[in-house]
């Protein structure tokens, strides 16, 4: 099913250097989206007043969609464990 989305995550951590090392680390993980999804997926994750804030751009089958925001997840719960 093609469908179109856009979502915005905000994970709350009320510190800003836990904020910031998070997202630097989910953001590196995000250019590193395959070729062919680059097209149709945009990810972007930046911090501010201590939360991390990933804005999502997609088009094109669901399924897809719901492997990149697991991926994004499971990004974010690795980071905070390193952090």
């Amino acid at each position: 099913m093609q469908i179109k989305a856009k979502a915005e995550i905000v994970w709350h951590y009320g510190d800003e250097k836990k904020a910031k090392a998070i997202a630097e680390a989910v953001e590196i993980d995000n250019q590193s989206i395959p070729e062919g999804l680059k097209k149709s997926l945009n990810v972007e994750t930046r911090w501010e007043n201590g939360n991390v804030i990933t804005k999502v751009k997609y088009s094109g089958e669901i399924e897809s969609l719901i492997v990149a925001l697991d991926d994004l997840v499971f990004s974010v719960k690795i980071a905070e464990e390193i952090t």
